[in-house]
């Protein structure tokens, strides 16, 4: 189920995202992609950082638990990263061996 949903998502990201001069890659104006993630998958910013690049990384996800990961370079281009299902928040932290407390 979860490939289905993420093929389906990959294949509706470029039909509505990409142009033909950017067919290979799922990128668009933030405002556009960010108003489709609310409005289609009812996915809100759940965090956000930057990148060693200076790329603005972000993840949206859903009550639903559908989940979408955005960059945003410095121009302002931005790029889908991955899409998927079952997002979790989790809130307890990491000890030093990376395994949860």
């Amino acid at each position: 189920m979860r490939s289905t949903l993420m093929a389906l998502g990959t294949a509706l990201a470029i039909a509505l995202f990409a142009t033909p001069s950017i067919a290979q890659s799922v990128c668009g104006k933030r405002a556009d992609i960010v108003k489709r993630l609310s409005s289609g998958f009812e996915e809100q910013r759940r965090s956000a950082g930057l990148a060693a690049d200076g790329n603005l990384v972000e993840v949206f996800a859903s009550k639903a638990g559908t989940w979408t990961i955005i960059f945003t370079k410095p121009g302002g281009l931005t790029c889908l990263v991955a899409v998927g299902d079952n997002w979790q928040k989790i809130e307890e932290p990491l000890n030093l061996t990376g395994h949860l407390l």
